[in-house]
């Protein structure tokens, strides 16, 4: 594999054969025209950087000993012809001729795309010649709307700098060159492409920079070569670790995990369009194998950063806590991490996490309204219950956090009125006649009949049809039982993964900490203040295990209050 870059003036010598195994060209007038608008817009740029081109996407080619095989590409290599052609003029007076360009399955392509410019109509002889001379017409009414933008369009094309070292030339349109070695199947190159497998990310095309013989010299050449494939491969390996991960990327992902470190780096934005912009910075670097280890900052550099801070167990929290929540991005933790002395960085890290939330106004949290605010205290109850615990060796699962969509399920139910089947209903009520049996049974005190309400639920259920009215009477009844209902308030709500949710829909409280206490067993992933609290592990009386009452709610909020408030206040050592 040879990866590399190319001005549209190297390629200008070559010919180009598409094999029959491609398709034909299909570009219509928008994409023929947003490629048009997308170089007049990097010429117009303001204070282009030396050096700064704009880069097409990759053409992936096979040499076969006089020409090159187009495998991928040919769309943006047709119209680059076609734009070219419409530029005649400038060519023959710079001394400049067109590469050629021949479809295997249409005869006489070649000669037609080399008389595109005699055209005046679009040409129907077949499907292929009628899109080629409609992207013609198509760039050439672009032209002659805007004629004082030729010179300048040809200019940043093909760049007349006589400049003899072509990668010196700058401000001019390139292409990414991935040239496939002479044994490699180009149908299974052709196939792995159109399937989404080729490898041509930024993390293979910068692997193929770092490793270019040229890079390295004398007898330093294989052992370094060598040495960095080696600390490349684990980097990667460390970084598909999913606790690692997850705990940096959130939600994010790459097909190398390690290209994450060089758009660090490169300060490429993860909402950058341009999606080869980190390799055309790389390519842009005069001693590309500082970068990796060399230089004060450096590949190496930022992935030991990472590694120290998930290693680190309070670091690990904080920055998982603000990665999660999207507080703050990665890049940014990274470029205060490297300028801040450690006590600073921890301080800027609780900081950030005292300014996202309100202690103040816990109560005032209103499920539905402020559900985001919630989430977010919510996750720090459960990562400041880990922290204040000095002696424990438990870290909060960022990895099964961020990889589960998650919400908020209210401790008490609401009253669902989801339960619109017979058979809904009667296994509803047959949870409920237990639960009642067991507040018979064991004697609990109420201020209900409850003898009376098991002998309505039993009625219900023996019944072959259940009148809607009378089920949700009886449903306010037992709602109200076992705790106020209704309660849409941050004292009556817990986080739990969607799917641990739904399994728990229409329930009382003491059938969903049953649920949850077998969710558990199983291995499902119950942050920690979630089971706390349906454990009624932070009520001060606890003698009733069956209600959700007001004073349980209370308590639940003045330790949540409490517990942040510690965490929040601890300084680090």
């Amino acid at each position: 594999m040879k990866t590399n870059i190319k001005a549209i003036s190297e390629l200008l010598k070559l010919d180009f054969f598409i094999p029959s195994y491609q398709r034909g060209y299909r570009w219509d007038e928008h994409q023929v025209t947003e490629l048009l608008d997308d170089i007049w817009d990097f010429y117009n740029i303001p204070n282009k950087t030396e050096g700064e081109f704009y880069c097409l996407q990759p053409v992936i080619v096979k040499f076969d000993g006089n020409k090159y095989r187009l495998i991928d590409g040919q769309q943006r290599l047709t119209t680059i012809f076609i734009i070219l052609s419409c530029l005649n003029l400038y060519m023959e007076d710079y001394g400049y001729s067109k590469f050629t360009l021949e479809y295997e399955t249409r005869e006489n392509s070649k000669e037609f795309l080399e008389k595109l410019s005699s055209i005046d109509k679009e040409d129907t002889t077949n499907i292929d010649f009628y899109y080629m001379s409609k992207a013609y017409i198509c760039v050439k009414n672009w032209f002659d709307k805007h004629k004082e933008r030729k010179i300048k369009f040809f200019d940043t094309l093909v760049n007349v700098n006589k400049n003899e070292n072509e990668e010196d030339r700058a401000n001019n349109v390139r292409v990414i060159w991935y040239e496939i070695a002479e044994h490699e199947d180009e149908i299974n190159v052709f196939t792995r492409i159109n399937s989404g497998k080729i490898p041509l990310t930024n993390a293979e095309l910068i692997k193929a920079l770092f490793l270019n013989s040229k890079n390295f010299h004398g007898d330093e050449q294989q052992i370094r070569q060598i040495e960095i494939a080696k600390e490349w491969d684990e980097m990667e390996y460390s970084l598909q670790n999913d606790e690692f991960w997850m705990f940096i990327a959130n939600d994010k992902d790459y097909p190398a995990r390690i290209e994450l470190l060089f758009d660090i780096y490169s300060g490429r934005m993860l909402d950058d369009k341009d999606q080869y912009s980190t390799y055309r910075f790389f390519v842009k670097q005069k001693d590309i194998v500082s970068t990796w280890s060399s230089e004060d900052e450096n590949i190496k550099k930022i992935f030991l950063t990472l590694k120290f801070w998930y290693e680190n167990r309070e670091l690990y929290h904080l920055i998982g806590f603000l990665i999660a929540t999207k507080i703050v991005t990665l890049k940014k933790l990274y470029s205060e991490f490297k300028n801040k002395t450690k006590k600073e960085f921890y301080s800027f890290l609780r900081t950030l996490i005292k300014s996202s939330i309100n202690l103040d106004k816990l109560e005032e949290l209103e499920y539905g309204i402020d559900n985001q605010a919630i989430h977010r205290v919510l996750l720090l109850f459960n990562i400041a219950t880990i922290l204040n615990n000095k002696d424990s060796y438990i870290r909060f699962s960022f990895d099964k956090f961020n990889s589960e969509k998650w919400s908020l399920e209210h401790i008490h139910a609401q009253q669902d009125k989801g339960l619109l089947s017979l058979e809904s209903k009667k296994t509803w009520l047959i949870e409920i006649i237990k639960q009642i049996e067991l507040l018979i049974n064991n004697k609990v005190d109420t201020d209900a009949d409850i003898e009376d309400i098991l002998s309505r639920a039993n009625d219900m259920f023996e019944s072959q049809k259940i009148d809607d009215d009378d089920f949700q009477s009886i449903q306010n009844t037992i709602f109200t039982l076992f705790g106020e209902d209704s309660i849409d308030t941050i004292d009556n709500l817990a986080l739990l993964t969607t799917g641990v949710n739904s399994a728990l829909s229409n329930s009382i409280f003491p059938i969903k900490r049953n649920i949850l206490k077998e969710k558990d067993s199983q291995g499902e992933f119950i942050p920690i203040c979630t089971k706390n609290v349906f454990m009624k592990y932070y009520s001060q009386d606890t003698s009733n295990m069956y209600f959700w009452s007001e004073q349980d709610r209370k308590d639940y909020v003045e330790q949540m209050r409490l517990t942040i408030e510690k965490f929040l206040g601890n300084s680090h050592d």
